[in-house]
């Protein structure tokens, strides 16, 4: 017996084919997680990448790809695997020389400034650099819920940063002569460190204007956060 006609008005059927569209969107990147465990499969912007266009920038013509990848599919999949593995540019990070600055405070603004800096800014333009392979990386965020081969990447890295920053974190607390307060230790304020500047630049993909302060630049977000998450972790020495 074929099914009856719906008797929602026309605009709550049409919000709720949305809402099933919706679903059904979420059930395929789902299948396509699965299947990315599985083989090297293109998802997101990167299935969509034109093997043309990637040839017409040093002057060739798609036969160059066919040579060196055999297929579209695998050059998709070959950019995809690189973009979202950036652990390599982890040790590249530059961080302010506590000896540079004239109290913690003072060194505390200027390495989230700097982290800021190192994110994505809104309206930049492409370039094959951190910032924005981490805004590539975001793309491919909802397919890490399912599939291991986008997760391992970005987890691992986030590992190798956090253990750089116990690091360098230790050093300023060593040479302004600060101790952690009871109960917090480098672990949780890398970790805090790294979250922060991540959900920051979440923001700064979208506005290059603090969103709750339009007059001051979006650095300040990050700034003012992390003064408050500096102060909250730190306290004076013995």
């Amino acid at each position: 017996m074929p099914p009856g006609r719906s008797t929602l008005p026309k605009e709550q059927a049409r919000r709720r084919y949305v809402e099933l569209a919706g679903l059904v969107v979420l059930e395929q990147i789902r299948e396509d997680s699965e299947r990315l465990d599985r083989e090297a499969l293109p998802v997101g912007p990167f299935a969509r990448l034109d093997a043309n266009k990637v040839a017409a920038r040093e002057g060739k013509t798609r036969g160059a790809i066919s040579n060196l990848f055999g297929s579209q599919a695998a050059l998709q999949a070959e950019t995809m695997g690189l973009a979202l593995d950036a652990a390599q540019l982890i040790e590249a990070i530059a961080y302010p020389d506590p000896a540079d600055h004239a109290d913690p405070d003072a060194w505390v603004d200027a390495f989230f400034a700097e982290q800021s800096a190192r994110g994505p800014r809104h309206g930049a333009e492409p370039a094959v650099d951190y910032a924005t392979l981490w805004a590539l990386w975001l793309s491919a965020v909802p397919y890490g819920l399912w599939s291991e081969r986008v997760a391992g990447p970005s987890v691992d890295e986030h590992r190798q940063w956090v253990a750089q920053l116990e690091e360098v974190l230790g050093g300023v607390l060593d040479h302004f002569g600060l101790r952690l307060r009871a109960g917090t230790t480098l672990n949780d304020l890398a970790c805090g460190v790294v979250s922060l500047v991540e959900g920051a630049w979440l923001n700064q993909c979208l506005t290059p204007r603090h969103p709750s302060d339009p007059s001051v630049p979006i650095a300040e977000t990050l700034r003012r956060s992390g003064r408050l998450l500096w102060r909250g972790a730190v306290e004076p020495g013995p």
